[in-house]
């Protein structure tokens, strides 16, 4: 999936002024991006991924199980 990122429409001392904002993951079947929901018991990372023809940089969503145990009810 390919993450569409955009400009942060607020100015802050604490955020860069190149940072980036997720807007949503592109979908061929969509016309505009897709809103990503994260699932609990998972963790998130965005990789960056440059094409190797174009250079372009694309961003990748990887998730995984969580390493932490939750509070189950005994």
């Amino acid at each position: 999936m390919e993450i569409v990122t955009a400009p942060i429409p607020a100015q802050s001392p604490f955020i860069p002024t190149d940072a980036k904002i997720v807007v949503g993951a592109v979908a061929p079947a969509s016309p505009g991006p897709i809103p990503v929901v994260l699932l609990p018991g998972f963790e998130y990372r965005l990789r960056e991924w440059r094409n190797p023809e174009t250079h372009e940089i694309h961003w990748l969503l990887e998730r995984r199980k969580s390493a932490q145990q939750g509070d189950d009810d005994e």
